[in-house]
C-alpha cells in the first residue's frame, strides 16, 4: 500500500488536487473531517475539550461551539497549543483506522490530506508529498472569492 501525503496553505487549491484524485478513484482521508468527528457530543476529544475549556464552549444543544472555541484559541497561543495537544492523539487514531479500513477495502493507493503534514510529523508516513502551492496574490484572491461566496 502507497500512502501520499497532500499538504499546503489555506486556499491554495488542496481541495482541488483532492477532487482530482478522488475522480480517479484514489481515496481521500482528510484530516479536517477527522478532527470535526473528534469533537462530536460525548466523544473522548469531546470530554477532554469541555473538561479544559468549561461549558462557555457549548451550544444549547450540547455540541461544541467551533467558532466560539476558534475565538478562544486563535487569540491565545497557550490555549491552542493545549487545545492541539488535547486533539492529536485523536485525530492522528482517527486517520489511521480511516487508512486501515480502506486498506481492508482493497485499496492500493491512499491519499492523506493533511494541511500540516509536517508539523504533526505525518510526512514520514507518506511518499511521495504532494506540496499544493500557488503565490500570494493569487492565495488571496482565492480566499476573497471564497469569503464572498459563504
Amino acid at each position: 500500500m502507497r500512502i501520499v501525503g497532500l499538504t499546503g496553505g489555506i486556499s491554495s487549491g488542496k481541495s482541488t488536487a483532492s477532487n482530482l484524485f478522488k475522480s480517479h478513484d484514489i481515496p481521500v482521508v482528510d484530516a479536517d473531517i477527522v478532527a470535526r468527528d473528534v469533537l462530536k457530543k460525548d466523544t473522548g476529544g469531546y470530554k477532554g475539550v469541555v473538561a479544559a475549556f468549561g461549558d462557555d464552549i457549548l451550544q444549547a444543544n450540547g455540541e461544541v461551539d467551533k467558532p466560539k472555541l476558534g475565538q478562544i484559541v486563535f487569540s491565545d497561543p497557550g490555549k491552542r497549543q493545549l487545545l492541539n495537544r488535547l486533539l492529536a492523539p485523536y485525530i492522528s487514531s482517527g486517520i489511521w483506522w480511516e487508512i486501515l479500513r480502506l486498506w481492508l477495502k482493497g485499496y492500493k493507493v491512499i491519499v492523506l490530506d493533511i494541511p500540516l503534514l509536517f508539523e504533526a510529523k505525518m510526512d514520514k508516513w507518506t511518499k511521495p508529498i504532494v506540496v499544493v502551492w500557488v503565490d500570494t496574490e493569487t492565495q488571496l484572491e482565492f480566499f476573497a472569492v471564497q469569503v464572498l461566496l459563504r
